[in-house]
């Protein structure tokens, strides 16, 4: 005779789960089947089988938005481990090949001027004819939801000040490389023959800054802290654009090192007195595919360039 076996013994299915998760991450039913490119229905389907199968609610339903029950985020999290173990095998296997092909999606903030993620990807276009590579705009603030909801698979993104809450489960994340904040005048500004200089001294000058980036945020804090706050003559969310704007001399602005200027002489920058705020140039991508081929060859190429101090690629892949 064959024993019984309870409910909550019975093997849970992934594609299940990976609906459950599809729902919690986008929100809502009708999302969560674009997401998966299926029905509402089959969505429904999925999330009422495997109710019936674990014995418990894992949806609350009562409410205009969908939210999952204590049980149903705690279950979310533990497939946001299973899911990352088996990208990690996929990408064992794809690496076993060694070919470097298929498409890779790539999120790129352009109006940060990464210049380093650029020759870095054509750099592997140029070795790996057999990857197709897409860039996709994104922002600083999109980047994260953008990989997690496999929109990308990778995202290259800037972040300013201090290190940010740690990533979602279902992500990992490198620093690749740091370059400080500094103080961009005009050429011709009177501060522009000093080797650096306090915030304090431009008190009085028109800013270009945007209130809602992380950039601008911090450009707020520091003028705070500074004593003052910052008179708004231009508001630009691109950073190319700010430093454009500040050579042709409509105020001072706070820009990262390396984020280029055309033409280069046409700004001065110079470091802040007594703050040391930076740049972190980082890398997202999925828990447990960053060892794909497609996404290694990029890492490696950004090593190579040897332009950021980053990492070794080994200590980057020991991360994850």
């Amino acid at each position: 005779m064959t024993p019984s076996v309870s409910k909550g013994r019975h093997m849970l299915e992934v594609r299940k789960l990976a609906t459950l998760r599809a729902v919690a991450t986008e929100g809502s039913i009708a999302a969560a089947a674009r997401s998966l490119r299926c029905t509402r229905s089959a969505v429904s389907q999925q999330l009422t089988a495997l109710e019936s199968q674990v014995g418990v609610q894992l949806i609350d339903r009562t409410s205009n938005r969908v939210r999952l029950t204590r049980l149903g985020e705690a279950l979310v999290e533990h497939t946001e481990r299973i899911l990352a173990e088996l990208r990690a095998a996929e990408a064992l296997l794809s690496g076993d090949s060694g070919d470097v092909a298929g498409t890779l999606r790539v999120g790129v903030p352009f109006g940060e001027g990464s210049i380093l993620m650029e020759r870095a990807l054509r750099n592997v276009q140029s070795q790996h004819p057999e990857l197709q590579i897409q860039l996709f705009s994104t922002t600083n603030q999109t980047a994260e939801n953008d990989v997690r909801r496999e929109r990308f698979d990778m995202a290259v993104m800037s972040r300013f000040g201090p290190p940010w809450k740690a990533v979602a489960a279902s992500l990992r994340e490198w620093e690749l490389g740091v370059d400080p904040l500094r103080i961009c005048v005009p050429a011709g500004h009177q501060l522009a023959g000093e080797g650096r200089c306090n915030l304090a001294d431009l008190r009085a000058e028109p800013w270009i800054l945007s209130p809602t980036t992380a950039l601008g945020q911090l450009m707020t804090t520091l003028c705070a802290a500074a004593g003052f706050e910052p008179k708004v003559g231009v508001q630009a969310d691109d950073v190319n654009i700010a430093i454009g704007l500040t050579a042709r001399g409509w105020g001072v602005t706070i820009a990262p090192e390396l984020a280029p200027a055309t033409p280069e002489s046409a700004i001065v920058r110079l470091p802040i007195r007594d703050v040391e705020a930076v740049r972190r140039l980082v890398l997202v991508a999925r828990a447990g595919e960053y060892a794909s081929p497609r996404i290694a060859v990029v890492i490696n190429a950004i090593h190579e360039l040897g332009e950021s101090g980053c990492r070794k690629p080994t200590q980057l892949f020991a991360a994850g």
